[in-house]
């Protein structure tokens, strides 16, 4: 495998367990907010999609100055692929949502998550959109991810909370966990996170 410059080491082979842990971690699942404004300066590690291509997020997703979506107490949760990834010493097994509705549906609509739950969030460009827990059932906490895989930014996400939370700069991932996760696993600021190459490489421009 292709060695990037954030911080990919090695091809990271599945976790054998769902439950993460200090020798053998994983999880599966995670948050709910939803996307609001984007803008794409720079491509993201791994990302084909051609330069001159806005980041489709840009002008589908939630705007802050549109009005956010009515509540929807029947929507059905989405559940997507899985891939591990390493948050500093932990291997984490995440949902991966790297479409335009993917991003866009998140976690809502789960009414529980189990204690490794998680979901990715891989765009194709660096991004400053904005998250917020429109149809989200469930604390969650947030890490805004720079393309070299540091941490940068972690918030605290409350259920139905329709505030949009900004990044202070742009990120090239984002990663959703069960409230307190990070806290428990001592992951902070700083912290690195290794993404396999073909899941980094994942997002796509939607098609026209």
């Amino acid at each position: 495998m292709i060695q990037r410059s954030f911080a990919m080491r090695d091809a990271i082979a599945p976790a054998p367990s769902p439950t993460a842990s200090r020798a053998r971690r994983g999880s599966g699942g995670a948050s709910s907010s939803s996307v609001a404004r984007a803008t794409a300066p720079s491509r993201c590690p791994g990302s084909s999609a051609p330069g001159s291509v806005a980041l489709a997020l840009a002008v589908v997703l939630f705007g802050c100055d549109t009005a956010p979506p009515a509540p929807e107490p029947n929507g059905r949760p989405q559940h997507l692929p899985t891939a591990t990834i390493r948050v500093g010493d932990l291997l984490l097994v995440v949902e991966v949502a790297d479409q335009e509705a993917e991003c866009k549906k998140g976690m809502m609509f789960r009414r529980h998550l189990g204690p490794d739950e998680a979901m990715l969030f891989v765009f194709p460009r660096e991004t400053d959109t904005p998250f917020w827990m429109a149809n989200c059932y469930v604390d969650l906490d947030l890490a805004y991810i720079r393309a070299d895989g540091t941490i940068m930014q972690i918030e605290h996400m409350k259920a139905h909370n329709r505030e949009p939370v900004w990044s202070r700069e742009p990120y090239c991932f984002a990663l959703e966990v069960p409230t307190g996760w990070f806290e428990a696993h001592g992951i902070t600021v700083g912290e690195t996170v290794e993404i396999p190459e073909d899941v980094a490489a994942s997002a796509r421009p939607p098609r026209p």
